[in-house]
Parts: C-alpha cells; sequence; structure tokens
C-alpha cells in the first residue's frame, strides 16, 4: 500500500457500498487482505473480529455515520464491505459492537480531535 500524502480532500460524488464476496489474490496471506485496500472498482474493508456480532465503518466518506455502512461478515470470522469512493484522502474508523477504534490493519494513521486515531487510505 502507498503512503498517503495527508490534504484536505472532497468526498462528493457520494459512494456505493457493495457487499459482495471477494477471493483474496493468488500469492497473499489472509491477515495481508485485512485493512483498506484500492481495487479496480472501490475500495475493500476487511476486519478480522471474530467475535463480534455488529461491524460498521464511519468516515468522512458517510458523514462518520456507522449506520450507513455495515460490514458483512464473512465464514473466517473476517468482516467486509466494498465501498465506490472518488478521487482523494479519506479518514475512517471501524465501530466493533457499538465501539470505535482505528482500523489495526492500516498502518496510515493521523490523529483525530478526541485523543486518538483515525486510519486513512487515499484513492487514486
Amino acid at each position: 500500500m502507498r503512503t498517503p500524502r495527508i490534504s484536505k480532500s472532497s468526498t462528493s460524488g457520494g459512494t456505493m457500498v457493495s457487499t459482495m464476496p471477494q477471493s483474496k489474490p493468488m500469492g497473499t496471506s489472509s491477515t495481508e487482505m485485512y485493512g483498506a485496500h484500492q481495487v479496480e472498482d472501490g475500495v475493500l474493508f476487511v476486519a478480522y473480529s471474530p467475535q463480534a456480532s455488529k461491524v460498521q465503518i464511519a468516515g468522512d466518506f458517510n458523514s462518520w455515520q456507522p449506520d450507513k455502512t455495515q460490514m458483512r461478515r464473512n465464514d473466517d470470522g473476517s468482516w467486509q464491505v466494498k465501498l465506490r469512493l472518488s478521487k482523494g484522502v479519506y479518514r475512517y474508523r471501524l465501530v466493533v459492537d457499538g465501539k470505535w477504534q482505528q482500523d489495526p490493519h492500516n498502518k496510515i494513521t493521523e490523529p483525530n480531535p478526541y485523543g486518538e486515531l483515525n486510519s486513512v487510505i487515499r484513492v487514486n
């Protein structure tokens, strides 16, 4: 994953949510698929939380409202959602059973006003 240059970005153009199952590319381990990854037709967000009953994602692409973006549970305990995002830099957090947290599989972060970290992804 490329390290993004942090800057203001426009999120106009809306988002599209897809919960279609995704297969991992050959030669990659399961843990390499966790986090946020730009794919051909969007950004695939994958979290691993086998004990969770609900995982959502909140970010500047959905006005920080987790109810707008539910992740789908897979049989292996991972959760995923694919969003179609316009080019730009996006900040987000996972919401696991109501508890907000940074994405532990995305090393690119920045501080937020609440003394915690937002995860960051750049869409090219």
